[in-house]
């Protein structure tokens, strides 16, 4: 590898980073895409596999040219197939009159979503607890966790782009410009431009200084199970908003017993294995302990989880913005040097569209991005 000479270099084997190889292949770009451990190995393959609507006008066109985005993967003949429609969002509630003022919230907030308030979940999903009332939402596709990210990788590939797994890269910077990457053998490999989509260790690759960190990782433990009937919703604890501020949730978290860490239950099915999460802990965790914790509250949604198979623990850092958005785009100061990192628990919904517009910017023929997304934004205090 050492002097070889691409045009673009690509940080990371996650869904944004397969996502911007593939479509900046498909342009023309000569792309190499290097990944330390595997294709989809943290949050973008380990993630409860529903693409859902992340309840943020900002965010909501990423997730509808995702959607359509997954729709064109479905007919490349790649092995992946997106559901024609959302099976829909429960957001299971014990208090019936709080279900249905979060169902009169979201209808004023977001009306493409349909909310509607259930009163009985049962007569949706005979299989929930008894005593359950819901707010009903016409979005989540489920998908397997890893399928979007295998996918795209291949096309990437298809594409022409050279990806090297079991390769780490940092980039190699001088004079206020990118020269390319420095793999962890110490070789180099020269590239007009460098995109950094390595999930929450980007600010690390990006200054390893720390005075640019506003990504941070948020560690989840997910399980995977063959559940009796499961639902054919994907069905989660009504708190939108803490999903939407993972970064609330950690710090509840950090003050809590370290043997009790909250949780939020949530669980997706698709081809006959349910994803059951989830937790944002500000440290990584021990999965077995915490997966013990996650079945036993399960239960009192979803009694069948009781006689579930386990199937896999799972664990992993998804990269959570201090403000909730990502970072897309150029790296002021440092002429060549991209981002596109930060999206939180909404990866796999909104990461397709974010790689599309940062390779768009990067080739030069994108539009400015909104403010609320760029990478050199001013952040909170």
């Amino acid at each position: 590898m050492k002097g070889r000479s691409v045009q673009i270099a690509v940080i990371g084997g996650g869904i944004i980073g397969c996502a911007a190889a593939a479509y900046l292949a498909d342009r023309g770009a000569s792309v190499s895409l290097f990944e330390r451990t595997g294709i989809g190995a943290g949050a973008s393959g380990r993630n409860l596999g529903a693409v859902q609507h992340p309840f943020d006008p900002v965010l909501a066109p990423l997730h509808h040219e995702t959607l359509d985005l997954y729709r064109s993967l479905s007919a490349e003949e790649l092995g992946f197939a997106f559901p024609l429609v959302p099976a829909g969002l429960l957001l299971l509630n014990r208090d019936a009159d709080a279900a249905r003022r979060q169902a009169e919230r979201l209808a004023a907030a977001l009306p493409e979503l349909r909310p509607t308030f259930v009163e009985d979940v049962r007569g949706v999903e005979p299989a929930l607890a008894p005593g359950l009332a819901a707010c009903r939402l016409e979005t989540a596709y489920p998908i397997p966790p890893a399928s979007a990210t295998a996918a795209l990788a291949s096309l990437a590939e298809r594409n022409g782009a050279n990806l090297q797994v079991g390769v780490g890269a940092r980039p190699r910077l001088g004079r206020g410009r990118t020269l390319g990457v420095v793999l962890e053998d110490g070789s180099q490999v020269a590239a007009s431009a460098v995109l950094v989509a390595a999930g929450p260790w980007t600010p690390h690759l990006v200054d390893p200084t720390g005075a640019w960190e506003p990504i941070r990782a948020t560690w989840g433990v997910t399980l995977q199970l063959r559940v009796p009937r499961p639902p054919r919703h994907v069905v989660e604890e009504d708190e939108v908003d803490g999903v939407n501020r993972p970064a609330a949730a950690t710090a509840r978290a950090a003050a809590s017993a370290a043997a009790e860490p909250p949780s939020l239950f949530s669980l997706s099915s698709a081809r006959g294995v349910s994803s059951l999460g989830s937790t944002f802990l500000p440290a990584e965790p021990d999965p077995v302990p915490v997966a013990a914790l996650l079945l036993r509250r399960a239960t009192a949604f979803l009694p069948s989880i009781s006689s579930a198979e386990v199937l896999e623990h799972r664990i992993c850092a998804r990269p959570q913005s201090v403000d909730g958005r990502p970072f897309i785009g150029p790296i002021s100061g440092v002429e060549g040097l991209f981002v596109c990192a930060g999206h939180g628990p909404w990866g796999i919904s909104t990461g397709p569209a974010s790689a599309r517009m940062v390779a768009d910017l990067m080739l030069a023929t994108g539009d400015p991005l909104p403010e609320e997304m760029s990478a050199s934004r001013s952040l909170p205090s």
